[in-house]
């Protein structure tokens, strides 16, 4: 309601600066029309008292105004000063526009400056003190929202960190568990049975792992990082994934390749894509990896020939616990692809999915080039 009364204001300001402008340029411009032809007609009967001085009885003049317009002069006058009128209308239209609008563009700054994760940055930033009252009370009310979302924010934030943090040490103790019933037990099913727990148990650390991090602020740590020397400790440590689906790794090494950025950051967000690519591959299917300096950018090329995705899903990717098949039996929990997106958001750079042909996904990860 408020907005709609905001938005009213505005407009019925905006037609009044219009209907006042307007009027006024007509008037303006009538004036100074009229002045001209009252000119050029004194003008003309000075003409006629000069030329007929002897003659000495009443001298009936008719001016034709239609005559006097059509002449050169007066048609370049008319068309000089409603040029002017118009062009000095305008500015002064625009003017009262930007007047009018300057409060709500101050208002888009002080939203475009806020970053959730730092609470300074709009904890008064959004009042608007200049302008019309409407518009102090959308900034007012802009500002105390907010401050709503952003308090929902942390505690969302903080209740997620804090449960991921009380089931670290469980979920440790559990797989301690299992590792000394497994050295126990020398029974294949037995063994069996406690290999799938254990795999299960690896994968809610790895679920409270991520959480933790999507949970908390990031502070980078820049240093010289080698991308062959990483990608190839991420194929090391997802070795037993790739042989299990027999995938076949097509990496080519560019030891000169080098980016100043969080070594820790930039391990996880690789890891993610590569693993994804794992995830989601067939058997007996590949995986290409490239990276190539472009211009000003770096850029990392994960592609697979595995299931791919659709349109809708290649939107949907990256949203917090989405899984493109939408199948719950299959591994991950829809946090990995989500946490990238925010790593590399963190780390500066974009993250781009494609359809890879004739048929897979390619995961492009472009670094602005330091």
């Amino acid at each position: 309601m408020k907005n709609d009364k905001v938005y009213q204001s505005i407009v019925f300001k905006l037609i009044v600066a219009v209907v006042i402008i307007f009027i006024s340029m007509l008037t303006i411009t009538n004036y100074m029309i009229n002045q001209k032809q009252i000119q050029m007609t004194e003008e003309m009967l000075y003409q006629i008292e000069r030329y007929m001085p002897a003659y000495r009885n009443s001298v009936v003049v008719t001016v034709n105004n239609a005559h006097l317009q059509s002449t050169a002069d007066f048609r370049i006058y008319s068309f000089v000063v409603t040029g002017l009128v118009i062009v000095i209308g305008s500015m002064i239209f625009a003017v009262i526009i930007s007047k009018i609008l300057a409060p709500l563009k101050s208002l888009q700054k002080n939203i475009a400056k806020i970053d959730i994760d730092k609470p300074e940055t709009f904890s008064d930033n959004l009042l608007v003190e200049d302008g019309s009252s409407e518009i102090v009370d959308l900034s007012k009310s802009f500002n105390n929202l907010m401050d709503r979302i952003y308090k929902d924010y942390r505690r969302q934030k903080d209740f997620s960190a804090n449960v991921a943090h009380e089931l670290r040490t469980p979920v440790a103790i559990m797989k301690a568990q299992v590792d000394v019933f497994k050295r126990k037990n020398n029974d294949k099913y037995a063994q069996d049975f406690a290999e799938k727990i254990d795999d299960n148990l690896e994968k809610l650390k790895n679920l409270i792992e991520s959480v933790l991090m999507f949970s908390k602020k990031q502070d980078l740590n820049i240093s010289e990082v080698c991308v062959t020397s990483l990608i190839e400790e991420i194929l090391f440590d997802l070795e037993d994934k790739i042989a299990n689906k027999n995938i076949r790794i097509d990496f080519e090494k560019n030891d000169n390749l080098c980016l100043k950025t969080d070594d820790v950051l930039l391990q996880r967000l690789l890891f993610n894509i590569i693993e994804n690519s794992v995830k989601y591959n067939i058997n007996n299917g590949f995986i290409k990896i490239d990276t190539k300096k472009e211009e000003n950018k770096l850029v990392i090329e994960v592609s697979d020939g595995g299931i791919g995705m659709s349109a809708e899903q290649k939107e949907k990717i990256f949203d917090l616990f989405y899984q493109a098949d939408n199948s719950r039996h299959k591994e991950g929990f829809g946090i990995g692809l989500a946490l990238s997106k925010q790593i590399a958001d963190t780390l500066g750079a974009r993250i781009v999915v494609k359809d890879n042909q004739p048929q897979g996904s390619k995961f492009l990860l472009i670094f602005p080039n330091s």
